[in-house]
């Protein structure tokens, strides 16, 4: 009887070593890679896992590439993991990995061929796509823009470098007085690069050589950065804001009176107390000799109620004024009063999130994709058969996951996105030891489709070192720690 079940034991390990799960991650930012990470170096030795990337642009990183500030290189740090992934893995005698670039999941290849050729299926493509709306008078006005476009132009996202419809970036050398709305990291993000000088701050950065060379003729002189609540309640972390009051030529003006003296009676956790603290150290006035190029400011308990145009041009914004209500069981709420305040402006910026986009396909292959959120319990996604059910009695996808914002929402750092990534990446694991997953023929290899082959510009991870390499050593020739390619056509046509 030993003999039979420990015989029993070896075959079914043997088995699942030359019968590797096959996954599919669709997204290869943080959320993508991370979970993938996980799974190849915390899967037990008797599995076998061949994973693929897929990714609709021609380069990897997603929001690591596109999002994060040029001026913030040791977040990209973040990016060895993936690097990492596809060096290890490579060419490893256990587990394989391969990128599949520029190639889009429900139009290129539709989601039921993913259900075909893999056990699991991550969806892991961000939540960048699209913008919160303000649906105030003058909101469609020219000079109203969104940060996502903002910050994909000075990234050279490929999506504001089509060539035949080209984004269009705000006259930066026609305005003096832009206004953010929102004061989350990407708000503070967006007010430095326009605060901070071109060619002191930013030339040696990857930021896009044509948002450099605009900047450089920027005539921005005033910035005002609005939140709808109160100072305990900002959105940015400690490490950005304190970044903004250390730029050079840019002076803080103070905050508005009583703002913080009316924190004194308020009982503050060590992140607050910080907060307050670095606030308290940076708003002096203006001295006789300070001669700032441009100022800035943090505005609180505003709202905007309408943008105030001339001749077709925003001129100003027109904004309630709020108070805090005083409510221990509505901690951090406000209501508006019958007061008012218009600040000028020729630009406004809205930093007031994004929303998750749905993939061609859900609704058939029955995921439950509603309200901008992709409905999930831990990583797991849900079925639409859900919609009316407790939360006892759920129907899930079987083989279906999810990690990073499209998971959650685009919510916390990249450190958080790293640790809820390995939740799903553990989830997977568990499934998989359970039986939990697409069955899916042995041999079968989505590239050997029809449809994989009759796909043009398919990007490999040897094609994306090309243009890797010749990004960095374009830069080096003028100073540049990467020189980025934004346009995609050219992309394609370095990376081949």
């Amino acid at each position: 009887m030993t003999r039979i079940s420990i015989t029993t034991r070896a075959l079914a390990t043997t088995t699942r070593l030359f019968n590797p799960f096959k996954v599919a991650v669709i997204g290869t930012g943080p959320g993508g890679f991370y979970t993938a990470h996980h799974l190849l170096n915390k899967s037990s030795p008797d599995k076998q896992i061949h994973l693929d990337f897929f990714e609709k642009l021609p380069t990897p990183f997603g929001l690591s590439r596109y999002g994060v500030a040029p001026d913030h290189p040791e977040v990209k740090n973040c990016e060895e993991f993936m690097t990492d992934i596809m060096t290890d893995f490579k060419s490893s005698s256990r587990h394989r990995v391969r990128f599949i670039g520029n190639v889009e999941i429900g139009k290129d290849i539709k989601l039921k061929e993913l259900e075909e050729n893999y056990n699991s299926i991550v969806l892991a493509y961000g939540c960048t796509s699209a913008d919160n709306k303000l649906n105030i008078p003058g909101s469609d006005l020219p000079g109203v823009i969104s940060a996502r476009q903002f910050v994909n132009w000075y990234n050279g996202h490929p999506d504001c470098y089509n060539s035949k419809n080209p984004y269009k970036p705000p006259p930066l050398d026609k305005i003096e007085d832009v206004t953010i709305i929102g004061n989350g990291n990407v708000a503070l993000d967006v007010a430095r690069i326009l605060l901070a000088d071109p060619m002191q701050h930013w030339h040696a950065t990857d930021i896009s050589v044509e948002a450099e060379a605009l900047l450089e003729k920027s005539a921005v002189k005033n910035v005002n950065i609005i939140a709808r609540r109160g100072i305990l309640e900002s959105a940015f972390s400690n490490k950005e804001i304190r970044e903004l009051f250390e730029l050079k030529d840019a002076k803080f003006k103070p905050l508005e009176e009583g703002l913080l003296e009316s924190l004194a009676t308020k009982k503050l956790g060590r992140v607050e107390k910080r907060r307050v603290s670095l606030l308290e150290k940076y708003n002096k006035p203006t001295g006789p000799k300070d001669h700032p190029k441009r100022k800035w400011a943090l505005k609180y308990l505003l709202s905007p109620v309408e943008f105030n145009s001339e001749n077709g041009e925003i001129k100003s914004t027109k904004f309630v004024k709020n108070v805090p209500i005083d409510d221990p069981l509505l901690p951090g709420r406000v209501k508006p009063t019958n007061e008012f305040v218009e600040i000028k402006n020729e630009l406004v910026i809205l930093s007031i999130g994004y929303q998750g986009t749905s993939i061609e396909g859900f609704e058939e292959n029955d995921i439950w994709f509603e309200n901008n959120k992709l409905h999930n319990r831990g990583g797991r996604v849900l079925s639409r058969k859900s919609k009316g059910e407790n939360k006892e009695n759920l129907t899930y996808k079987t083989g279906w996951y999810t990690s990073g914002w499209i998971k959650n929402g685009p919510k916390g750092v990249i450190a958080v996105t790293m640790m809820d990534s390995f939740d799903t990446a553990e989830n997977i694991l568990e499934d998989l030891t359970n039986g939990t997953y697409l069955k899916v023929e042995k041999d079968k290899d989505i590239i050997d489709s029809d449809t994989f082959k009759s796909l043009d510009d398919v990007v490999y991870w040897d094609n994306w070192k090309k243009l890797d390499n010749y990004e960095i050593k374009e830069g080096e020739k003028t100073g540049k720690s990467r020189y980025k390619v934004c346009n995609k056509n050219d992309m394609i046509d370095i990376c081949k």
